[in-house]
């Protein structure tokens, strides 16, 4: 029996056995955080969604209230809080690259489409308003959301309202870690699965600042929202006067 190499094997397995129970124990124990900071993040998120919910509609109610809307990227919500917003609107269709089943509410005339967002299949100024929550942060890079606002542009014949998350508030919303943002790529894609935030794997974001909003929506008026000082989100909103953008 050559016990040399038997001891060698034996460390070999004992190492990769340490080590396979430090990961399966830290992926566990960032699992358990990560419920404990959602389910403390969930009642402040759910009251900035409907804080961006109120300021469209003001928006809406403003400039005449009702008729169609386009969501983009959208979704019934948390706790069905854009289920409430349509109830505003004479017509809704909600478009995302995957089918998403929505339960309209009682009166709502809603229609979900499979569509991307960069390529929209609808005419010009074919809806009233267009409403994206969090949505341009996931659709690629600069080109891609150029595409996107360039998107929400063509087809808004009243006004549109798009939020996002501020590229320079120090928690990314994604994550929840301070700064990931400003990470290189290599070291995002290691922490990303211990993330105590909604990403458990990486995923490609590309956050924008107040600067990058106002190009992409150059006639919109840009402004933090969320926390006080230095808002969580970004919103970028134009009602379109008679004239045009």
């Amino acid at each position: 029996m050559n016990l040399p190499l038997l001891f060698r094997v034996s460390r070999v397995v004992l190492n990769n056995l340490r080590v396979g129970f430090c990961e399966s124990l830290v992926s566990t124990l960032s699992a358990h955080i990560a419920g404990k900071v959602l389910g403390l993040a969930k009642p402040l998120h759910k009251r900035f969604r409907n804080q961006k919910i109120e300021l469209f509609l003001s928006l809406v109610r403003a400039n005449g209230g009702g008729g169609r809307l386009l969501d983009i990227g959208g979704g019934s919500g948390i706790d069905g809080e854009f289920l409430s917003l349509y109830k505003h609107f004479d017509e809704v269709a909600v478009v995302n690259l995957t089918p998403q089943p929505i339960v309209a509410p009682t009166g709502v005339v809603l229609k979900t489409l499979v569509a991307d967002g960069r390529n929209l299949p609808f005419d010009v100024r074919s809806f009233d308003w267009v409403f994206s929550n969090a949505v341009i942060e996931h659709v690629g890079a600069w080109s891609e959301q150029q595409r996107f606002a360039s998107e929400i542009r063509r087809v808004a014949s009243r006004g549109y309202f798009v939020t996002t998350p501020n590229k320079f508030f120090p928690i990314e919303p994604h994550t929840m870690l301070p700064f990931y943002q400003f990470l290189p790529l290599p070291i995002q894609k290691k922490v990303a699965p211990f993330s105590p935030g909604y990403l458990r794997e990486y995923e490609e974001i590309h956050l924008v600042s107040r600067a990058q909003m106002k190009t992409l929506f150059p006639e919109a008026r840009i402004l933090p929202i969320g926390f006080p000082v230095l808002g969580n989100s970004l919103m970028a909103y134009h009602s379109r006067p008679k004239s045009g953008f």
